[in-house]
């Protein structure tokens, strides 16, 4: 088993205001914890060196992890930078995979709020296979994710077809 912050550099985000944004002129993403972009400005969490890299957010965690290929900045969202002697041993995409229930599990909460700060995170432990072994669990892994994006599309029209009282 090995801690996460043994693999990764964490990177606590910060708050950014809207007004902030608002005021601000530039062409960095400006990310919110569901990856969702908040605006643009001139300022970066991170280095082009650091990429690629995860991110995740730190409230309301619904279990979820992205992999980050380009600059950007990070509202109420962390950064997972590998460690340099880990870059060529992980696979991000199998990270992503396999963080969220790890994060759901490790969340505190406060206030009805989930949190998931950097004290928290660097103290998971983890096993971590091999490089094969992480390339060929992905693809199982995405397989699933495409099933259940067809799913959800299903049950989107369905639930679509219900509410206009058509069974």
């Amino acid at each position: 088993m090995t801690k996460l912050n043994a693999i990764f550099d964490i990177i606590q985000g910060h708050q950014i205001t809207d007004r902030e944004l608002y005021y601000s002129e530039g062409k960095i993403p400006v990310f919110t914890g569901n990856n969702e972009i908040k605006g643009h400005w001139n300022q970066s969490i991170i280095e082009k060196s650091d990429l690629p890299c995860l991110t995740y957010p730190t409230k309301g965690n619904a279990g979820v992890a992205f992999v980050q290929e380009e600059v950007f900045d990070a509202n109420n969202t962390a950064v997972l930078i590998p460690k340099d002697e880990w870059r060529e041993k992980v696979v991000l995409d199998w990270f992503r995979f396999k963080l969220p229930p790890l994060f759901l599990e490790a969340m505190t909460s406060k206030s009805g709020v989930s949190y998931l700060n950097k004290d928290i995170v660097k103290e998971i432990d983890m096993e971590v296979p091999d490089k094969g072994k992480q390339l060929r669990e992905i693809k199982h892994y995405q397989k699933l994710e495409k099933m259940k994006k067809k799913l959800e599309e299903v049950l989107y029209k369905v639930d679509d077809l219900l509410s206009k009282g058509i069974t």
